[in-house]
């Protein structure tokens, strides 16, 4: 199995409104930016939802594409 290689790596922790944590983690693979939004509850009822965002220019809009697309699950 090859290992993966990417330019840039970050990850961004915050609460949001409803006290939920939110992590998004944006990596650079050179060819553009995948993003992944995680929103997990503290309180019942606990859920784990994931997202991903993509774009080949800017990691803002691949970080804004992937919690578009986890708030539309939650």
């Amino acid at each position: 199995m090859e290992p993966i290689h990417y330019d840039s790596f970050e990850v961004i922790r915050f609460i949001n409104n409803f006290g939920d944590e939110v992590e998004v983690e944006i990596i650079n693979f050179g060819a553009g930016y995948k993003a992944t939004a995680n929103i997990c509850a503290d309180e019942p009822p606990f859920t784990d939802l994931t997202a991903v965002g993509y774009d080949l220019r800017n990691k803002s809009k691949a970080a804004k594409k992937a919690l578009n697309n986890l708030y539309r699950k939650f």
